[in-house]
């Protein structure tokens, strides 16, 4: 951010991560993995004929290939997940479209996440 040296400093005291912060950071957290959870149970629900439970998906013929499946889509769900929340956590007090691709080292390193993601699956 360029205009971050005319700020005035903050209290020595202060803490570097404010409360706020921390409540910010953790709701993140839970909705991510509350999103996650259920774009794989949905996925399980989706390769494995409608079961979610253990011990009924290992009564389903090629039950591991059917698995695997599940969670390569959780997978790829959450490195999408993540890129996009990259984006959205630059700035506690800028919206997402501020400067979108003003940082040309993070494009690249979205840009690899995603080639690497590909690698991954494919």
């Amino acid at each position: 951010d360029s205009t971050i040296l005319e700020e005035r400093p903050r209290p020595k005291d202060e803490p570097v991560v404010l409360m706020w912060m921390w409540v910010s950071m953790v709701l993140n957290g839970a909705v991510l993995s509350a999103v996650i959870i259920l774009v794989y149970i949905i996925a399980l629900m989706h390769y494995c004929d409608g079961q979610i439970m253990q011990e009924a998906i290992k009564d389903l013929p090629d039950y591991d290939s059917k698995l695997m499946d599940a969670r390569t889509v959780a997978f790829i769900s959450l490195v999408w997940a993540e890129n996009i929340r990259a984006y959205c956590s630059r700035s506690f007090n800028k919206p997402i479209w501020h400067n979108v691709l003003g940082n040309v080292n993070m494009q690249k390193a979205i840009i690899m996440a995603q080639i690497c993601l590909y690698v991954a699956v494919l």
